[in-house]
């Protein structure tokens, strides 16, 4: 029985052809109309290699026949159907030349659904491990039939697309340091969890998250006045603000791997819970010897410092010091959650509030401005934002669309719209609070801390465990290299057996070693993985034997860096227990960062 398309997205490629003989049955006078290439909205380069070309329009056999003839044959298109499928009908000719592209491989064609189903189906037949880029086909004549759904439909493709480009940019480029700065940090991540706890005494009550966006200004003097009424939750570099205004916030939250400190050292209030990433920098994690509260971005080092006796607990993230400030708030159970400073936008022409330590260079902001893109304001109208910042706004309406029992308020009073959010402005927000009798408590009293000798000796053992683990890794891949190195032009069976057994070692060894190993060399792998990925230097078996020796050289080259980075962990730790102390400069003579 056929699927209600009216209700069910379909993807059509190699492994599902069927669907062609009874998806495009449409009456014969509504066939599709052909899309002219020469009449295309956005220009296009058809030389370009490894892209996904989005065709969105109908499933036109001779448009598709004269696409796959332009573009390279390692890239791919996939049809996105612009109208509902049942309103098109293709002959049993047109239905064959399809089946033809999809068998090679080349043509995705995604039907049904609600246009969002459709987008979301996209997003996941998007590979960025195999693809270099994507382009839209996108003809002049079909963006004027409905200019601000195309508009939409495509912010929303370039939104999870560059979603995809930043989480695997970011697993490239910031696992290797936040490892390290986990291990460095490891040493004072020694205090029972206590989110659970906080959630107990703040569930249903009033959480403040203070950004420093440039309307913070317009609400300092309220909060000043009315900060006994909320949990406030102040992202790190927003404390030489609210220090000026005698602001006091409950926690301060920091999540930045190379980020400094924005107050003097032990400047964090005896009253302020100080909230920090494991992968946050060291010299600000260690700037404070009291009230560290330690989080997780990241699962699996989470599990690794939690292997080696470390304490935290895990704190999702949308890749921002807000977006976790948001999730801490929602961890307490903080209902209503209130924004200030969260503008998300350039707003007047501004990057941040009065006060900030890092403001943008003149040169540098109006770049960010010309490359910008203009978004739905707070009062209506467009304001400017840049690409970061509306990814951010994204993930908010997202995170407050799954959270329909909380009342979410932007207070901001400026920047950009943040849809599902409630606008008030924060004076009226202040006011209704204070006719509750809902009056905030600490979250936390004064927690002196100290180095402890029998926790640092637990972390010394489970650091040793960890690097012997490590070291056989390593052997297994030097293991393989030999086996490369025996087999000539034509490997044997046997020889092909071998590797297999391997690689099976490799990818079954203990999950922790193997991740350490992984990060250490992730960037001279990536390539190799890429080129397995597309096929390309592939036509041989001695081109494969080659391929994993260079694989084996990278795991051991990874292991070798691994085992020089603990012996430095080492070497620090047993410092930290020499000197028993909480000192900043520590790191510093091991680690310069």
């Amino acid at each position: 029985m056929c699927p209600d398309l009216t209700l069910q997205t379909l993807l059509i490629d190699a492994n599902s052809t069927d669907e062609l003989q009874w998806v495009f049955q449409g009456s014969p006078a509504q066939a599709p109309q052909a899309t002219d290439l020469n009449d295309l909205a956005v220009e296009v380069d058809w030389t370009k290699k490894r892209t996904v070309w989005m065709l969105y329009g109908a499933c036109h056999a001779d448009t598709l026949d004269e696409v796959l003839s332009l573009v390279t044959e390692c890239s791919k298109v996939v049809v996105l159907e612009a109208n509902h499928p049942d309103a098109y009908h293709l002959t049993a000719p047109d239905r064959e030349r399809l089946r033809h592209h999809l068998l090679q491989e080349r043509l995705s064609i995604i039907v049904g659904g609600s246009l969002e189903q459709r987008v979301n189906k996209l997003l996941e037949r998007i590979d960025i491990n195999k693809m270099d880029g994507w382009k839209p086909l996108l003809s002049q004549a079909q963006m004027n039939l409905r200019p601000e759904d195309t508009r939409a439909l495509f912010s929303r493709l370039a939104a999870g697309i560059n979603m995809k480009v930043l989480n695997k940019n970011t697993h490239l480029v910031v696992s290797l340091p936040y490892l390290r700065n986990a291990l460095i940090n490891a040493p004072l991540a020694n205090q029972a969890p206590r989110l659970k706890h906080w959630k107990q005494s703040r569930k249903d009550r009033p959480v403040l998250v203070v950004s420093a966006g440039p309307s913070l200004n317009k609400q300092l003097a309220l909060l000043t006045e009315h900060q006994d009424l909320f949990t406030i939750l102040a992202v790190d570099t927003v404390w030489p603000i609210l220090q000026k205004h005698g602001i006091v916030p409950d926690a301060i939250l920091a999540i930045d791997r190379i980020s400094r400190p924005s107050w003097p050292r032990n400047g964090v209030s005896e009253d302020t819970a100080f909230c920090v990433d494991l992968g946050c920098a060291p010299r600000l994690v260690w700037s404070n010897d009291h009230n560290h509260v330690f989080l997780s971005c990241k699962p699996d080092i989470y599990e690794l410092l939690t292997d080696l006796g470390a304490q935290a607990e895990v704190l999702r993230t949308g890749g921002s010091v807000a977006t976790s400030a948001f999730q801490l708030a929602e961890e307490l159970g903080g209902n209503p959650i209130v924004f200030i400073g969260q503008d998300l936008a350039l707003t007047d022409g501004r990057d941040h509030a009065d006060g900030y330590l890092h403001v943008y260079q003149p040169e540098r902001l109006a770049k960010i401005s010309e490359n910008g893109f203009d978004v739905a304001g707070y009062y209506g109208g467009q304001v400017r934002t840049e690409r970061q910042l509306l990814f951010y706004k994204t993930w908010f309406e997202g995170r407050i669309k799954a959270l329909p029992e909380r009342l979410i308020i932007n207070a901001t009073e400026g920047g950009a719209c943040i849809a599902g959010a409630a606008q008030l402005p924060f004076a009226t927000v202040c006011q209704e609070i204070r006719s509750t009798s809902m009056r905030k408590t600490p979250l936390m009293g004064f927690q002196a801390e100290r180095i402890d000798p029998e926790y640092m000796e637990k972390l010394c053992e489970g650091l040793g465990k960890l690097k012997e683990r490590v070291r056989e890794f390593g052997e297994i891949a030097r293991r393989g290299r030999e086996i490369c190195k025996r087999t000539g032009p034509k490997p044997s069976k046997k020889q092909l057996a071998r590797i297999d057994k391997i690689n099976l070692e490799l990818r079954s060894h203990e999950k922790n070693s193997t991740m350490v190993v992984d990060v250490m060399c992730m960037a001279q792998m990536e390539a190799i993985r890429y080129k397995a990925h597309i096929g390309e230097d592939m036509e041989k078996m001695s081109d494969v034997v080659k391929k994993y020796d260079q694989v084996y050289a990278d795991l051991e080259s990874g292991t070798a860096v691994a085992l020089l980075t603990l012996d430095k962990v080492q070497a620090f730790y047993n410092i930290v227990k020499e000197r028993g102390e909480i000192d900043p400069e520590l790191a510093q003579s091991i680690f310069p960062i």
